[in-house]
């Protein structure tokens, strides 16, 4: 694999990471550095754009809930992506981005945007770089790389936890001991997706998370991930929220619970 950007710099992360020991894997931050996000960037693969992309759905939980205002959303996504294919630098430097939008339920009315800077990002690696021998160490060396380049930016990194295949129950273990290592490494706030997956494997084994494929999210798998992003982010508690888009309701409030329990658990936090 050839990576453009010091081999050095990867090696020492690295190396911090195999230091850290199996009892230090608790999330050292627990919450968003500001109370006042109003933009936020999703950066990674097709985990984000299936079922017609989980910042789509986000956004249906913001828009239901009284407390929390407007907030733009942003996703940039390559299929099968690592981190080591975004320019993170050039997604936060173009001004054209989110600059505009043509409205399809306002007569396609062209809506232009004055402010199009970004307060949070939250990055997502390739679903095995951070357990592969061939991908581990670079999982390392660009989340710290992207993790610098944002703060740069004046907006916050955010990682995103990622989780195993369903056919492959012990993956997820691993996952969740190198996600933690490196977002504890980089000072990130880690969001518990894998972690919301896996429990809703074991308690309600009758909701599907998964495509045929095993790996990519149906659209309840993209919900329950949903859920656990604006758990994460705002603090609040998902149960009773109404969007739920084409979610039946008897399951939405599962997966909403599901994500409440996993935030909660996951942070030692009580929602609000």
């Amino acid at each position: 694999m050839r990576i453009n950007f010091n081999n050095a710099f990867i090696a020492v992360s690295l190396i911090f990471a195999i230091s850290v020991s199996s009892e230090d894997l608790i999330p050292n931050i627990k919450s968003t550095k500001s109370n006042d996000i109003k933009s936020v960037m999703f950066v990674g693969h097709s985990f984000f754009y299936y079922n017609n992309s989980l910042h789509n759905h986000l956004g249906k939980l913001i828009k239901a809930d009284p407390q929390i205002g407007d907030i733009k959303r942003r996703s940039i996504t390559i299929n099968g992506s690592s981190l080591s294919w975004h320019n993170v630098e050039s997604y936060l430097s173009n001004e054209n981005i989110g600059s505009f939008k043509i409205d399809a339920n306002k007569d396609n009315s062209y809506i232009e945007y004055d402010e199009t800077s970004v307060d949070a990002v939250i990055m997502a690696d390739c679903s095995l770089c951070a357990i592969h021998p061939k991908t581990k160490e670079a999982f390392y060396g660009y989340i710290a790389k992207h993790s610098k380049t944002i703060r740069k930016n004046k907006a916050e990194p955010i990682l995103f936890m990622t989780w195993g295949y369903k056919n492959k129950p012990t993956m997820y273990k691993k996952l969740k001991k190198e996600f933690l290592k490196v977002a504890n490494l980089n000072n990130l706030l880690l969001i518990p997706a894998g972690e919301a997956f896996d429990l809703g494997n074991k308690s309600h084994p009758e909701i599907n998370l998964y495509t045929s494929d095993n790996r990519h999210p149906s659209e309840e798998g993209t919900y329950l991930a949903a859920s656990v992003v604006f758990a994460t982010l705002f603090g609040r508690s998902t149960e009773g929220n109404l969007g739920i888009g084409n979610i039946e309701p008897s399951v939405a409030i599962k997966l909403q619970r599901i994500a409440d329990k996993t935030v909660s658990e996951f942070f030692n936090i009580q929602l609000k």
